[in-house]
């Protein structure tokens, strides 16, 4: 009869005591990593949503059809709800920093817009604009 001290043992390369170290390392920080770098991928992905929607202090993205277009710097669109500055509206102005920024725009009505406004104390003014698709 045989003792349990003589039976051969099955290990593991991980488990045996002559296994290098780093090989026993990595087997134990292999999740813990993977979960660091996929939390990060996905912090850096709500990152860039909250981004798109706040650009940056006194800034905002409003999204809407463009209209008409009155004199050389202003402009009027029906836009949807801007979070953190104001709710839907069927018509509004809004103003351009330059008239080459709406010329470089090349608004037809019936256009769908995007563009981000600075809130200044007594206007909105635009500072980017692109169409949307």
């Amino acid at each position: 009869m045989t003792s349990l001290e003589d039976a051969p043992r099955t290990t593991t390369p991980t488990d045996r005591p002559d296994a290098p170290a780093g090989r026993r390392s990595r087997s134990r920080w292999g999740v813990p990593i993977l979960f660091a770098v996929l939390l990060a991928a996905f912090a850096a992905g709500i990152w860039g949503s909250y981004r798109e929607i706040f650009p940056g202090r006194g800034l905002y993205r409003v999204t809407g059809v463009f209209e008409d277009r009155w004199g050389e710097t202003a402009i009027l669109v029906r836009h949807e709800a801007v979070p953190g500055l104001m709710e839907e509206m069927p018509s509004m102005a809004f103003f351009s920093e330059s008239r080459e920024l709406l010329d470089r725009a090349d608004l037809h009505s019936g256009d769908r817009i995007r563009f981000t406004v600075r809130q200044l104390p007594d206007k909105l003014v635009i500072v980017e604009i692109q169409k949307v698709r």
